[in-house]
């Protein structure tokens, strides 16, 4: 191809790396858009959650699974179940190892609402699994509602139907691991007890869960930088490729 007194005649392995860099260059681009746009969406709803305030889980009538938001702030009203509390597993606090206690809030209705208490040390090996205890009264307790957490690698979908006795140290269960211990419906979620309030442990919400993570300027940041590499891959495609006739 002449240009005036230039002449650009890449070879055709040159034109087909450049093509397969800017296609994977523009590729991670948009998925980085795609993922500010994403994360806009996070951020609209806990604006929301929390112009909207302070939320009461139902507790009456029906006992069924009602539509919680995460990331709002929830009060619940029922009695705890530390007969039959799960202890999440292989949490770590620095360099110690322990658990983070879920315990059943039962509602009016039956239903039941996981509250995590927080972080507890694990014992001695060889020693009977910790339960610990909270008040029998009726209490009224404020937290916000997170998911299930998840492993950070998973190699396969380990069933926690098949545990017996109690408290029961479970790794990761999903929400129907969690529901298969209990004969009453179980809402699909924790509430994370307020650190201020009682019969909790160590609580480092704040720390430890950002439901965010890395804001969406940050995803337009990297996506920029996407696409300058595909830009500058063609001007090196040009300058390398192209002489004087």
């Amino acid at each position: 191809m002449n240009l005036g007194r230039y002449r650009f005649s890449p070879p055709w392995w040159g034109v087909l790396m450049f093509a397969i860099g800017a296609v994977i260059f523009c590729a991670m681009g948009g998925w980085q858009i795609e993922r500010a746009h994403y994360k806009q969406r996070l951020v609209a709803a806990e604006q929301a959650a929390q112009a909207a305030g302070t939320q009461t889980i139902p507790s009456r009538g029906d006992a069924g699974v009602p539509d919680l938001v995460q990331g709002r702030e929830y009060i619940a009203a029922g009695r705890f179940d530390t007969r039959h509390q799960i202890l999440l597993a292989d949490q770590l606090r620095g360099t110690q190892s322990g658990y983070h206690v879920w315990t059943p809030l039962v509602l009016d209705n039956g239903a039941r609402v996981m509250v995590d208490r927080g972080w507890i040390e694990r014992p001695p090996r060889g020693e009977a699994l910790p339960n610990p205890t909270a008040t029998n009264d009726a209490v009224r307790v404020k937290g916000i509602w997170a998911g299930f957490p998840q492993p950070a690698l998973q190699w396969g979908a380990a069933s926690a139907c098949d545990a017996q006795g109690w408290p029961r140290a479970l790794s990761y269960p999903d929400v129907a691991g969690i529901r298969c211990q209990y004969d009453a419906p179980v809402l699909d979620g924790l509430l994370l007890l307020d650190p201020r309030g009682a019969n909790g442990f160590v609580r480092e919400w704040d720390e430890d869960r950002d439901p965010i993570g890395l804001r969406p300027f940050g995803h337009y940041a990297y996506a920029s930088q996407w696409f300058l590499m595909a830009i500058v891959a063609g001007v090196i495609l040009v300058v390398v490729n192209l002489r004087r006739r």
